[in-house]
């Protein structure tokens, strides 16, 4: 479609330089500002993604706001622009981008299940649980939006609900089965065991998730608790340490908080072994 706007574009320029040398500039002018019209939000959205590449995520967000200022972006743009959100801790702000594509009715259901999957994530970020989980279910038993980003969301709200289920140990499990390299998704099943009791086998699975993702926050720190439960402090301590080097972002599913009292205990058992 773009090659034959092209060609028609050539034949309409060609024509009105024929007819006059003046129109054809104008042409040629009016062409190139609504090119210029045209690409501006794509432009904004590429050096949107530069800043994210270099690590930098309010330039992001910065950039990506001033292509959806323009009113004239793409559903995926306006999707990045609500994950940027969320990264940076604006989850009241993603969910005003988000809202409005799921209203929409012209659009695919894929594109509207990516922002309803998005739209998990803020309703969990706002403290709603339930209604991430009622929404995420929603999407997932319709059988035809089933991907990994999608069972390690739902894994991990399964077990903030109920960490010990049946139901929440068979859904990991299930996820596990369907991607078993995903970092999300193993993280998910190793603290379905811990929660469980079996910390040998959460243990493993910890350890795969530390070798295949070495920046990962969250594994460092459910592989300290694992080996607190196991007694061995020195592997926990450890972990403590790695998570200093970790990015946090306010995706980050462990606070800082969290992370200091785990560090208390590590510490404490770290002194009485030595004395």
């Amino acid at each position: 479609m773009s090659f034959l706007y092209l060609i028609l574009g050539i034949i309409v320029i060609v024509f009105a330089f024929k007819f006059n040398t003046f129109l054809g500039i104008g042409i040629i002018a009016a062409i190139v500002l609504f090119g210029i019209y045209h690409f501006i939000p794509s432009y904004y959205a590429m050096k949107g993604n530069q800043a994210f590449s270099a690590g930098d995520d309010e330039g992001a967000v910065m950039w990506y706001k001033k292509a959806y200022d323009t009113g004239r972006t793409k559903i995926e743009l306006k999707s990045s622009y609500a994950y940027l959100l969320l990264r940076t801790g604006r989850a009241d702000d993603a969910e005003k981008i988000l809202d409005p594509i799921i209203r929409v009715k012209g659009i695919t259901p894929e594109k509207k299940n990516v922002a309803k999957q998005q739209r998990c994530m803020v309703y969990y970020k706002q403290g709603r649980l339930d209604e991430a989980i009622e929404e995420a279910e929603e999407i997932f038993d319709g059988g035809n939006y089933v991907n990994t980003t999608l069972y390690g969301m739902l894994g991990y709200f399964k077990l903030l609900k109920n960490g010990a289920s049946e139901d929440t140990l068979k859904f990991c499990e299930e996820a596990y089965e369907y991607n078993d390299e995903d970092r999300d998704i193993t993280d998910n099943l190793s603290l379905c065991y811990y929660n469980r009791g079996r910390y040998e086998e959460a243990e493993k699975l910890s350890d795969a998730v530390i070798k295949h993702a070495p920046e990962f926050l969250e594994g460092y720190y459910h592989g300290a608790q694992i080996a607190v439960k196991l007694n061995n402090y020195k592997k926990a301590q450890e972990y403590i340490d790695k998570i200093s080097e970790c990015k946090r972002t306010a995706m980050t599913t462990v606070s800082e908080e969290e992370v200091e009292e785990l560090a208390k205990e590590v510490k404490k058992n770290n002194e009485n072994s030595i004395a």
